[in-house]
């Protein structure tokens, strides 16, 4: 139970202690019962009223309290000294007992739902036999009367128990509800967090690939190198001097690009080159493929080329690819794209746009994207990625080689 709610029950305990208990306590001090009656009415009218406050902390045993305390109001009668007072069943505070029942029936674990009912249908028989019998001095209950009490009795204990069941099923149905949609969240995560996993998994795979490219080209030159020089030291040490230079210069940038790639590889892989690993060189020939594939792309430059390294070179033309790829598979039909490479002393910044809206039904952060991130971070650069505008734009930036 909640704070809020045990006071908001204390509340309503009270509003009903002053709203019925106060006149039923009138009646019962002025009625010619004896002293001993009047003060059992008395406690069984304060512990009825009591027992509201704690009707969801503790339902069954409010309701047994409540019961307890109207078994001493119905028996009541017996102590009258037999003026002919109205029966105490007919005080104001006995309309607290379906509130009560609803309380066992919505709150309370099976069975007390149907023993509540039962001992509502049960206290129901024996007022209704009390009513009837007892002594009224002048005229006794009517034959109408007779037929209403019990049907008035049964109603409100059918109606109590009733109202107390649907709740229960609904905050059932509430919470079931609730279970089977975090649940799904859960699996909803558990499956992106897969999928994420996935694909960098995989892009660690094609990264590791063309670092086989990078170092297997950078060694070959080197053993080359280092062939050529061996004759060449005997005849022309001028020119053994230059091929160690060249040695070195290529060692060093095998170093760089195995250091940069390694960063983000979690696991080894075996595979063997594809292909000539491709450049920033190469994305004019990228640019007129894909146009000639029917989607139109323009590619501007901007600001003195620089030098950047084989695995940086690689991750700016995969960024270009991936997002001229991401604008032929979900763009809008008749959708334009931009690429733009803007040099600096730092490196270079490639931006890729387009004017076709993205289909609302489509992932923001797609695997393409998770790559194009992994590869661009492997190499000390960042990526951004989102709608732009009436279309979508991806802006990367690779550092430039140092001096």
């Amino acid at each position: 139970m909640g704070r809020r709610a045990l006071v908001f029950d204390i509340a309503v305990a009270g509003v009903l202690a002053v709203l019925l208990g106060v006149s039923s306590a009138g009646l019962v001090s002025d009625s010619p019962w004896p002293t001993a009656g009047r003060v059992a009415v008395l406690v069984a009218i304060g512990l009825s009223h009591a027992a509201v406050a704690a009707r969801r902390v503790a339902p069954v045993a409010a309701y047994g309290v409540c019961c307890a305390a109207m078994l001493v109001i119905v028996a009541a009668p017996d102590l009258t000294d037999g003026t002919g007072a109205a029966p105490p069943i007919l005080l104001p505070s006995s309309m607290v007992f379906p509130v009560l029942l609803y309380a066992v029936a919505a709150y309370g674990r099976r069975p007390w739902p149907l023993v509540g009912l039962g001992v509502g249908l049960v206290g129901a028989a024996v007022t209704t036999v009390r009513v009837w019998t007892f002594d009224w001095t002048a005229n006794g209950p009517t034959p109408t009367l007779q037929l209403f009490v019990p049907a008035a009795l049964l109603a409100i204990v059918l109606a109590a128990w009733g109202l107390g069941r649907f709740r229960a099923a609904r905050t059932a149905y509430r919470e079931a509800e609730i279970a089977t949609l975090e649940e799904r969240a859960v699996r909803a995560e558990e499956r992106r967090a897969e999928r994420a996993e996935q694909a960098a998994a995989a892009e660690r795979a094609r990264i590791a690939r063309e670092m086989h490219d990078v170092v297997a080209h950078s060694l070959a030159v080197i053993v080359r190198q280092a062939d050529g020089g061996r004759f060449a030291a005997a005849t022309d040490p001028e020119k053994a001097a230059e091929v160690l230079g060249v040695i070195a210069t290529t060692g060093r940038q095998a170093l760089t690009d195995m250091r940069a790639v390694l960063g983000v590889l979690r696991s080894s892989s075996s595979a063997s080159a594809d292909g000539p690993t491709p450049t920033v060189d190469d994305l004019p020939a990228l640019v007129s493929r894909v146009a000639a594939a029917g989607t139109p792309v323009t590619l501007t430059t901007t600001g003195e080329p620089g030098a950047l390294d084989t695995a940086a070179s690689l991750a700016a033309y995969r960024v270009v690819q991936e997002a001229l790829t991401n604008v032929v598979r979900h763009a809008a039909t008749g959708a334009a794209a931009r690429v733009h490479l803007t040099w600096t002393d730092d490196g270079l910044d490639v931006a890729i746009t387009d004017d076709g809206a993205t289909p609302s039904d489509e992932p923001v952060e797609g695997n393409g994207l998770i790559g194009m991130r992994e590869r661009v971070t492997a190499v000390g650069g960042r990526l951004t990625a989102g709608p732009d505008g009436g279309g979508f734009a991806v802006r990367a930036f690779v550092p430039g080689s140092p001096a």
